[in-house]
């Protein structure tokens, strides 16, 4: 059986050479005998001393990476602690704190105290440009050096990043221009830490605390890489903007290669090395270490051609004596093989003459190139390619919704919350302390539920009494001019709903409902078990909504969680179509939102929620849930 194998393994060879004349087939046959020991001996050599040299400057790539970290890790954690003996002094902490409250007198020489305490601190870092301590809330800042914030600062960037951070903590910001116009703008950028300023009884955020430091504080530890041509270091942050770079204009924005951001994105370990090859077709050596303490990335990007330049010649010289000895072989294989078959050509020739008697074709069957295999590998590496993708774009919408409830959930009415501080004041000069203690307790209590807490589902009963709150300050403010009602049977307190859901529907009603209106108005809250659903109801007997204005809104209202938004809701507190996006995300197609109005007669708005089937209205008080 073996035999029969091995001879149509030869027969298929066979067929296969004689598609070549001898002449090519014993030439060919020459050069393969004569060139191949020496292009394998050339190829293991130069893979070997590649490979050998590849490995070194991987190794010695990473030492210098790491050894850059850690001196940047030492030049955060300076910044970092000065930052900090900042906050902790003891003018901050007890001086800074009552700022607010004190005449014009005290404030100078409050001002004049804590700016001897940070023009002390500035002085031991020439680094550091400026220093801003502020409270919260625009309510008093003071700085010295680079002005990093305005006066009006509760909007700027460095104010969000950082009292917006999850845990607290420093806020690092890449190169940017200080937030400022007119005089204090320099022009040059700076690259900023903060942190909040917490009361060390309270561990409660009053303020906060920032440097301005010149991102040119990260050349020393740099500069002792090499010139250019030996490869480029960057320090970027997690959004890929650079935080130093040796080319000034790049300080604060986005790396300008896409590619290698993502190529950095994909490697999972916080340190290592890979093969980079830019549009243009250089090729690149990465080593890159993510900074345990910030998050930034250090990348250290070499040339391979200046890496490989030795293992280059080396490659050259042996091609230049494989290509020398290949010419050599294929003049002497030409030389003899003319001389052996110059007799047999002219034997070729005097035989066509037969051409025109006796002769035999010999139907050799045609053979050609399989195309079938490499077809399938491409197939294969598509569809991994693809179900690769699937996964990576499911991924990013989980982490998008997840953002955008966080989102929804954080934003505040600034409206609402100036228009009831004036109250406020307005009610201190006329009433005295007992009116201030009943809005300012109110306000607490809206804040701190709609502020504190990581749950997104609350009983029934905690957003009720936020209602409650909610109009006791509008009461206040209101007077006799506005009246309300919330009926609320006692079981159906227990039920589960999301956390901020009522007030924005009850605001809307006072706004556009009870406001444009000329003479008393009225808004009830009421809820109830409708068909196995929890109904909430907020009504108003205010101006109304016109006929194409409703109609459009509900047409959005009744759209998908991810339909594009429409002018048509006003600017009302957090909005209605937010609700609506906060009711999709939660719980998709089991929730609705509709609205019913007549104008000059009042709006109803309607909110329909899923609710758990072992609830009974017993008034035993057994939860439901509406999730």
């Amino acid at each position: 059986m073996a035999r029969p194998f091995v001879q149509s393994f030869f027969a298929a060879q066979i067929k296969f050479l004689r598609r070549f004349t001898v002449k090519r087939r014993l030439f060919f046959t020459f050069l393969i005998i004569s060139i191949a020991p020496l292009a394998i001996v050339a190829t293991v050599s130069f893979y070997y001393s590649y490979k050998d040299a590849a490995q070194k400057i991987e190794s010695y790539s990473m030492q210098i990476i790491r050894q850059v970290e850690i001196n940047a890790d030492a030049v955060v954690s300076d910044y970092e602690t000065l930052l900090q003996t900042v906050v902790n002094e003891e003018v901050v902490q007890t001086g800074m704190k009552g700022a607010a409250g004190l005449d014009k007198l005290g404030q100078y020489r409050l001002d004049d105290e804590i700016k001897r305490m940070l023009n002390v601190k500035m002085m031991n870092n020439l680094a550091v440009t400026g220093i801003t301590v502020a409270l919260l809330d625009d309510r008093y800042s003071m700085f010295v050096g680079n002005r990093i914030v305005p006066a009006v600062y509760s909007g700027t960037r460095i104010y969000k990043e950082t009292l917006g951070r999850e845990g607290g903590g420093f806020a690092w910001l890449p190169p940017h221009l200080n937030e400022v116009r007119g005089f204090f703008q320099t022009g040059e950028k700076v690259l900023t830490v903060s942190v909040p300023i917490k009361d060390r009884w309270r561990g409660t955020n009053f303020g906060f605390a920032a440097l301005a430091v010149k991102p040119g504080s990260f050349h020393p530890i740099l500069s002792a890489l090499g010139t250019p041509e030996q490869g480029r270091v960057y320090i970027l942050d997690q959004s890929g903007s650079v935080i130093y770079s040796e080319e000034e204009a790049q300080w604060g924005l986005p790396l300008g290669d896409p590619k290698l951001i993502a190529a950095l994105e994909e490697r999972a370990s916080d340190s290592g090395h890979l093969d980079y090859k830019v549009d243009g077709g250089s090729k690149f050596l990465l080593s890159y270490t993510r900074m345990k303490s910030t998050g930034w990335t250090i990348v250290n990007q070499i040339p391979y051609d200046y890496l490989m330049r030795s293992t280059w010649r080396i490659l050259l010289f042996t091609i230049v004596i494989a290509a020398f000895f290949m010419l050599l072989s294929a003049y002497i294989a030409a030389l003899v093989f003319n001389s052996i078959f110059s007799g047999i050509y002219r034997l070729m020739r005097s035989m066509r003459s037969l051409e025109m008697g006796d002769f035999q074709l010999t139907n050799l069957e045609q053979t050609g190139k399989d195309e079938i295999q490499r077809l399938t590998s491409s197939y294969d590496r598509m569809v991994d390619r693809l179900n690769d993708l699937i996964n990576e774009l499911y991924r990013e919408k989980v982490v998008q919704q997840e953002m955008q409830i966080k989102a929804l959930k954080a934003q505040i009415n600034p409206h609402f919350l100036y228009n009831t501080l004036e109250t406020i004041s307005g009610l201190a000069k006329i009433h005295g302390v007992r009116g201030i203690s009943r809005m300012t307790s109110s306000l607490s209590h809206i804040f701190r539920y709609s502020i504190t807490g990581d749950e997104d589902i609350v009983p029934l009963r905690e957003e009720i009494r936020s209602v409650e709150h909610y109009l006791s300050i509008i009461q206040v403010r209101y007077g006799d001019r506005m009246s309300f009602a919330i009926d609320v049977p006692r079981p159906l307190l227990a039920c589960k709903v999301l956390k901020l859901i009522l007030q924005p529907l009850v605001e809307n009603a006072v706004r556009h409902g009870i406001e444009p209106k000329p003479g008393p108005g009225r808004v009830s809250v009421s809820a109830s078990r409708v068909d196995g659903k929890l109904r909430l109801t907020v009504a108003d007997d205010g101006a109304g909504i016109e006929a194409d204005r409703l109609k459009e809104l509900n047409r959005l209202l009744e759209s998908p969680g991810d339909a594009p938004r429409s002018s048509a809701t006003g600017s009302g507190g957090i909005g209605l179509l937010n609700v609506k996006e906060r009711l999709w995300l939660a719980y998709r197609e089991e929730a609705s939102l509709h609205v019913s109005s007549a104008e000059n007669r009042g709006t109803t708005i309607e909110l329909s929620l899923p609710i758990d089937d072992s609830y009974e209205e017993d008034g035993g008080g057994r939860p439901c849930t509406a999730f």
